[in-house]
């Protein structure tokens, strides 16, 4: 076989080879590309997992100022408000309107405020372990720089009374209360009204 005939051999060769190289490279790059078209499209349909939404505890809406009167419609919403924020409550002291005998003033109060529910214990004027529990809502909610005002109310129910505050020959009675609470970087006191009784207590809120 002479020079010239192997020299064409090899170019023949050379050039099908190359050319099924370059044939093959551009399908696989094809492919992957399709491929990640495809999962580009999957993972854009995912939800942003970086997105919080505005209140990771409740889905309520718990942005400042609030009024009820104002975000609220109709009187019942109105009346009935949201829930307030969550809270620690520590120590309540009292000051009765009407003067009487063994009327204790630390009441050494434990309780929670969770979602808007309300529980706790106290000791009462006349040394009774009280229990109560209900519900805490806000009327009214501003910030003033660092300083934060809540006023509401606490509504529900007290067991442990012996005597005076008793629904017939039960240790019952209904729990109501005007609230105003004053806190400063999550540390508050709380002040209530509650017939001839005022009260002022601390709180954590958490």
């Amino acid at each position: 076989m002479s020079y010239l005939t192997r020299l064409r051999k090899t170019i023949v060769v050379a050039v099908m080879a190359t050319l099924f190289f370059v044939s093959d490279f551009a399908v696989s790059e094809s492919v992957l590309s399709e491929e990640t078209q495809e999962t580009e499209g999957v993972v854009s349909e995912l939800p942003d997992l970086s997105v919080k939404p505005a209140d990771s505890k409740t889905s309520l809406d718990l942005s400042l100022p609030y009024n009820s009167f104002d975000k609220e419609k109709g009187w019942l919403k109105q009346l009935w408000g949201r829930p307030f924020r969550d809270q620690l409550l520590l120590g309540m002291w009292t000051l009765h309107l009407e003067p009487g005998e063994d009327q204790e003033s630390n009441n050494r109060l434990i309780g929670a405020v969770y979602k808007g529910f309300y529980g706790g214990t106290f000791i009462n004027t006349h040394g009774d372990r009280v229990w109560s529990g209900g519900w805490q809502r806000t009327l009214f909610q501003q910030k003033y720089g660092e300083i934060e005002v809540e006023a509401g109310y606490r509504t529900g129910i007290m067991y442990g009374y012996k005597r005076y505050l008793k629904l017939g020959n039960t240790r019952l009675f209904p729990l109501f209360q005007a609230l105003l609470d004053v806190d400063y970087k999550n540390f508050g006191v709380q002040l209530s009204w509650a017939g001839v009784v005022l009260t002022a207590g601390f709180y954590y809120r958490f």
